[in-house]
């Protein structure tokens, strides 16, 4: 079984130095193409700013004791979190550390592991269905404001990755959209997996009605052709996953649209600098989605509009069939949805539907307007808007790839456009 952690955890410096050894020895690996290890990589999750919440917010430790058999702090902000693991080759299972939770602020933490991407994402995947946790929502528009403001100015010279991917798992027959939508490990961990061990192709695959594209070039080749791409083929609007090339040497960090960060540089300080940056712009992003939303002058505007929020409108490039719509309203509401919605739709016609509905993170009201040609949420004040990211993210992932999206009257590439305004901090 492989080990997870370093023994006799003194202070989280063991463990810095712990992910250190095996950051070198998964570069080594990689720069060999056969890896012998599973990366380090974090996954950077969102719980509710209280100002949001009536001033009502539980600590890591009230969230994880729940979730976890045990935790251990180790500092102010750090906490070992162990758990029950598999031994895929003696089937046994035993509790062991699986990795290590620190706290950036009272709303977002960042988990670091070297478990094997399928189990790592399983087992976050089990933590966000709680309504205390949310992964943080990387849009594909966020993602290409990544690209456009970050890394495509980075060195035309330096490598980099962009993965794109749309799974219309509502344009399938019923059991297939039935085990796609409530698969906890879709088929993007599968893709990272793979790239860890360097098997992965550049092609555009069909398979069960899925589209997955990966360009991997110089940076300066992939901006002479993405946009005439994007152009020509409607699923690479949906960006998935982004390479973001390091600053202090070789090799980079895949971000994934679920908050993955997975190291593929043989240091550890640098990959944690690079969840710090992330976390920055996410904060930030999310802070100006939720401004958009619920604006400080709430009443008079409250009272015309009839509630106390301002829409989230998506407008589809085309049209959904009426098959594809019928079966997406059937399945969206489901447990365990990737939408991580609640509710009942009452028909308004053959593609028009309404939900009054609730958001599963928190359990906070949603109101939902959805046709074939789009979708109108209004989330009250005091949801998190985190959703507003989850929505716009998993709309273009399963729905339809190319979208308009507005927040109340700001658009949200608008929005999504500081993501370059963030410095990085060494």
């Amino acid at each position: 079984m492989q080990t997870l952690s370093p023994p006799h955890i003194q202070d989280r410096f063991d463990v810095y130095r712990f992910y250190n050894g095996l950051s070198v020895e998964g570069k080594e690996g990689l720069d060999k193409r056969r890896t012998r290890i599973p990366l380090v990589k974090s996954f950077l999750l969102e719980h509710i700013d209280n100002k949001r919440n009536d001033g009502r917010q539980k600590t890591p430790e009230e969230i994880f004791r729940t979730l976890v058999p045990e935790i251990r702090r180790i500092d102010d902000t750090f906490t070992e979190i162990r758990d029950d693991v598999k031994d895929t080759e003696s089937k046994t299972i035993s509790r062991q550390t699986t990795g290590f939770l620190e706290v950036l602020d009272n709303r977002f933490f960042a988990y670091y592991t070297c478990e094997a991407s399928i189990p790592a994402k399983r087992r976050v995947g089990r933590w966000v269905q709680s309504p205390d946790l949310d992964h943080t929502w990387f849009s594909s528009p966020l993602l290409q404001a990544l690209w456009n403001g970050d890394v495509s100015k980075r060195g035309d010279d330096r490598f980099g990755k962009l993965i794109f991917s749309h799974e219309s798992i509502f344009d399938m027959p019923d059991d297939s959209a039935t085990n796609d939508s409530e698969d906890e490990d879709s088929e993007e961990t599968n893709t990272e997996e793979s790239d860890e061990e360097n098997h992965n192709e550049e092609k555009v695959e069909f398979e069960r009605r899925k589209a997955r594209f990966e360009m991997k070039d110089r940076v300066g080749k992939i901006k002479q052709s993405l946009q005439t791409l994007q152009e020509n083929y409607a699923p690479l609007y949906a960006l998935y996953g982004l390479r973001l090339p390091s600053f202090s040497g070789r090799g980079g960090h895949d971000l994934w649209q679920n908050g993955q960060i997975t190291n593929r540089t043989d240091c550890f300080e640098a990959h944690r600098n690079t969840v710090n940056y992330l976390y920055k712009i996410y904060k930030a992003i999310l802070d100006n989605t939720e401004e958009a939303a619920w604006p400080g002058t709430q009443s008079k505007q409250a009272f015309h509009m009839g509630t106390r929020g301002a829409p989230l409108i998506m407008k589809f490039d085309e049209p959904l069939s009426e098959a594809i719509f019928n079966r997406w309203v059937q399945r969206a509401f489901q447990k365990k949805n990737p939408f991580k919605l609640w509710g009942v739709p009452i028909s308004l016609g053959r593609t028009k539907v309404h939900v009054y509905g609730a958001d599963r993170h928190l359990w906070q009201p949603i109101n939902l307007e959805i046709t074939a040609s789009g979708m109108v949420a209004i989330l009250p004040q005091g949801t998190c808007g985190n959703t507003i990211h989850r929505l716009v993210a998993n709309v273009q992932h399963y729905v339809s790839p190319k979208i308009e999206a507005w927040v109340g009257g700001t658009p949200y590439t608008e929005i999504v456009k500081q993501a370059s305004e963030v410095p990085y901090e060494a």
